[in-house]
């Protein structure tokens, strides 16, 4: 299974990066971090439920930076 939280530095990046998938139709919602991550970040990051692979491509080709990448839990 894909790793769905894409962690990334701050709430711009993580704004920034919903306006990037919404432009090529990929779900994303901006969420708080959880705090069983153990990657620093600014507290937010982005779920992305479906196309989590290719989400990460886009927003790395597109100049944002990707801290890492968790499982959300349920």
């Amino acid at each position: 299974m894909q790793k769905q939280l894409i962690l990334v530095p701050s709430v711009t990046y993580a704004m920034k990066a919903k306006s990037i998938l919404d432009k090529y139709n990929i779900k994303s919602y901006i969420q708080r971090t959880p705090k069983n991550v153990g990657v620093r970040s600014c507290g937010y990051c982005l779920f992305v439920p479906e196309e989590s692979d290719e989400a990460e491509r886009l927003l790395r080709q597109n100049g944002v930076r990707v801290l890492g990448r968790a499982e959300r839990e349920l």
